[in-house]
């Protein structure tokens, strides 16, 4: 579970950084605090349904677009650690 967190992080945050939105930035087009980003992107936080479509309708897509290919970015972030061991 905590990898496919950590995918849907990454995700978050690369659709903010492609869009040079800030933290905050993107918390305010959300309607979120930034600090919940903040725990989105760091994998500290398992979002609720309603919150992975808030965050979508942040980035103007579908969660299902969010979602996409999450399984296999969480596989790969597991190679990568188990890569660095």
């Amino acid at each position: 579970m905590h990898s496919v967190l950590v995918a849907l992080g990454e995700r978050i945050r690369q659709l903010r950084e492609v869009r040079h939105w800030s933290q905050e930035e993107f918390a305010d087009r959300c309607g979120l605090h930034r600090t919940a980003i903040g725990l989105l992107e760091r994998a500290e936080r398992i979002p609720r349904l309603d919150t992975l479509l808030t965050v979508s309708k942040g980035f103007g897509i579908t969660v299902s677009e969010l979602l996409r290919d999450l399984e296999r970015r969480s596989q790969l972030s597991l190679r990568k650690a188990r890569d660095r061991e």
